[in-house]
Protein backbone atom coordinates (compact mmCIF):
# COMPACT_ATOMS: atom_id res chain seq x y z
CA UNK A 1 0.00 0.00 0.00
CA UNK A 2 1.29 3.39 -0.60
CA UNK A 3 1.35 6.01 1.93
CA UNK A 4 0.38 9.57 0.99
CA UNK A 5 3.67 10.51 2.03
CA UNK A 6 5.32 8.20 0.14
CA UNK A 7 3.25 9.03 -3.22
CA UNK A 8 3.92 12.46 -2.83
CA UNK A 9 7.42 11.84 -2.69
CA UNK A 10 7.27 9.26 -5.98
CA UNK A 11 5.10 11.80 -8.01
CA UNK A 12 8.04 14.68 -6.94
CA UNK A 13 10.67 12.28 -8.16
CA UNK A 14 8.88 11.13 -11.37
CA UNK A 15 8.26 15.14 -12.05
CA UNK A 16 11.88 16.23 -11.38
CA UNK A 17 13.32 13.43 -13.85
CA UNK A 18 10.44 14.22 -16.56
CA UNK A 19 12.16 17.58 -15.93
CA UNK A 20 15.39 16.60 -15.79
CA UNK A 21 15.05 14.82 -19.07
CA UNK A 22 13.27 17.75 -20.97
CA UNK A 23 16.48 20.25 -20.01
CA UNK A 24 19.09 17.41 -20.51
CA UNK A 25 17.19 16.81 -24.03
CA UNK A 26 17.16 20.89 -25.12
CA UNK A 27 20.60 21.06 -23.68
CA UNK A 28 21.70 18.29 -25.92
CA UNK A 29 19.97 20.33 -28.95
CA UNK A 30 22.54 23.00 -28.00
CA UNK A 31 25.25 21.66 -27.93
CA UNK A 32 24.60 19.39 -30.94
CA UNK A 33 23.66 22.74 -33.20
CA UNK A 34 20.50 22.01 -34.14
CA UNK A 35 19.47 24.33 -37.02
CA UNK A 36 16.16 25.21 -35.11
CA UNK A 37 18.44 26.24 -31.98
CA UNK A 38 20.96 28.19 -34.22
CA UNK A 39 18.71 29.73 -36.12
CA UNK A 40 15.90 30.70 -33.15
CA UNK A 41 19.15 31.96 -31.48
CA UNK A 42 20.02 34.26 -34.36
CA UNK A 43 16.59 34.98 -35.07
CA UNK A 44 16.47 36.51 -31.42
CA UNK A 45 19.60 38.30 -31.95
CA UNK A 46 21.71 36.24 -29.40
CA UNK A 47 25.36 35.20 -29.95
CA UNK A 48 26.37 31.61 -30.50
CA UNK A 49 28.53 31.88 -27.21
CA UNK A 50 25.27 32.34 -25.38
CA UNK A 51 23.77 29.34 -26.89
CA UNK A 52 26.22 26.88 -25.39
CA UNK A 53 25.71 28.93 -22.03
CA UNK A 54 22.37 28.39 -21.89
CA UNK A 55 22.98 24.77 -22.91
CA UNK A 56 25.26 24.51 -20.21
CA UNK A 57 23.37 26.19 -17.75
CA UNK A 58 20.36 23.46 -18.74
CA UNK A 59 22.57 20.65 -18.28
CA UNK A 60 23.58 21.82 -14.60
CA UNK A 61 20.51 22.32 -13.90
CA UNK A 62 18.93 19.13 -14.96
CA UNK A 63 21.48 17.04 -13.06
CA UNK A 64 21.17 19.35 -9.93
CA UNK A 65 16.92 18.53 -10.22
CA UNK A 66 17.78 14.83 -10.02
CA UNK A 67 20.81 14.99 -6.76
CA UNK A 68 18.60 14.60 -3.41
CA UNK A 69 19.91 17.74 -1.32
CA UNK A 70 20.67 19.86 -4.33
CA UNK A 71 17.00 19.68 -6.36
CA UNK A 72 16.21 23.34 -5.37
CA UNK A 73 18.96 25.09 -6.09
CA UNK A 74 18.54 23.43 -10.05
CA UNK A 75 14.69 24.44 -10.04
CA UNK A 76 16.25 27.86 -8.99
CA UNK A 77 18.65 27.96 -11.64
CA UNK A 78 16.33 26.70 -14.26
CA UNK A 79 13.54 29.14 -13.21
CA UNK A 80 15.91 32.11 -14.21
CA UNK A 81 16.82 30.59 -17.53
CA UNK A 82 13.20 30.16 -17.92
CA UNK A 83 12.15 33.78 -16.83
CA UNK A 84 14.86 34.90 -19.77
CA UNK A 85 13.02 32.86 -22.06
CA UNK A 86 9.81 34.27 -21.55
CA UNK A 87 11.57 37.97 -21.73
CA UNK A 88 12.91 37.31 -24.87
CA UNK A 89 9.71 35.97 -26.03
CA UNK A 90 7.67 38.72 -25.15
CA UNK A 91 10.71 41.28 -26.21
CA UNK A 92 10.46 40.36 -30.05
CA UNK A 93 6.54 40.05 -29.56
CA UNK A 94 6.26 36.42 -29.62
CA UNK A 95 2.45 35.58 -29.25
CA UNK A 96 0.86 34.61 -25.43
CA UNK A 97 0.77 30.94 -26.38
CA UNK A 98 4.80 30.86 -27.05
CA UNK A 99 5.40 32.49 -24.10
CA UNK A 100 2.95 30.61 -22.17
CA UNK A 101 5.47 27.11 -22.83
CA UNK A 102 8.51 29.01 -20.34
CA UNK A 103 6.22 30.65 -17.99
CA UNK A 104 4.31 27.18 -16.99
CA UNK A 105 8.13 25.27 -16.64
CA UNK A 106 8.92 28.48 -14.62
CA UNK A 107 5.80 27.89 -12.11
CA UNK A 108 6.32 24.07 -12.16
CA UNK A 109 10.19 24.45 -11.12
CA UNK A 110 9.06 27.74 -9.12
CA UNK A 111 6.89 24.78 -7.03
CA UNK A 112 9.49 22.60 -6.70
CA UNK A 113 12.03 24.95 -5.33
CA UNK A 114 8.82 26.01 -2.69
CA UNK A 115 8.51 22.69 -1.58
CA UNK A 116 12.12 21.53 -1.17
CA UNK A 117 12.97 24.95 0.34
CA UNK A 118 14.63 23.54 3.35
CA UNK A 119 17.45 22.12 0.62
CA UNK A 120 18.63 26.20 -0.06
CA UNK A 121 19.04 26.65 4.20
CA UNK A 122 22.84 26.26 3.77
CA UNK A 123 23.50 28.63 7.40
CA UNK A 124 20.76 28.56 9.75
CA UNK A 125 21.54 31.24 12.80
CA UNK A 126 25.42 31.44 11.93
CA UNK A 127 25.43 27.93 11.93
CA UNK A 128 26.18 24.96 9.19
CA UNK A 129 21.98 23.61 8.47
CA UNK A 130 21.76 19.79 9.21
CA UNK A 131 22.00 17.80 5.75
CA UNK A 132 18.81 16.51 5.93
CA UNK A 133 15.87 18.18 7.29
CA UNK A 134 12.95 17.07 8.69
CA UNK A 135 10.22 16.23 6.36
CA UNK A 136 7.38 15.83 8.12
CA UNK A 137 4.19 18.09 7.64
CA UNK A 138 4.22 19.04 11.98
CA UNK A 139 7.82 20.21 12.04
CA UNK A 140 8.43 23.73 11.76
CA UNK A 141 11.61 25.47 10.86
CA UNK A 142 11.90 28.67 12.67
CA UNK A 143 14.94 31.46 12.04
Amino acid sequence: MITKQKGLRLADAALRTLLALLFLVAAGMKFASVQYEVSGFTFFGYAMWFMYLIGSLELTGSILLLIPGCAAFGALLLSAVMVGAAWTLVRVGAPLSAVAQPVVLLLVLAGIAFARRNELLIFRNGKAAPERLPRSGNDQITF
